[in-house]
């Protein structure tokens, strides 16, 4: 079971690794990360930055 596991784990890093093909992709998937959890999380009413900002500095990939 754990050669399994150990297998299987291998796989999935593999894959994902494949899946950025650069450290330029990897930055994109980030963000693109990044992104959807801003999306997703709910905004506070009584917050005191007002500004809308999550206060995550992200420097674009070129």
């Amino acid at each position: 079971m754990k050669q399994f596991l150990k297998i299987t784990a291998a796989i999935l890093m593999i894959s994902g690794l494949a899946a950025c093909n650069t450290i330029s992709g990897l930055g994109q998937d980030l963000q693109n990360l990044g992104t959807v959890i801003d999306k997703n999380t709910p905004s506070k009413s009584d917050s005191k930055n007002d500004s809308g900002n999550s206060g995550v500095v992200v420097t674009p990939v070129k």
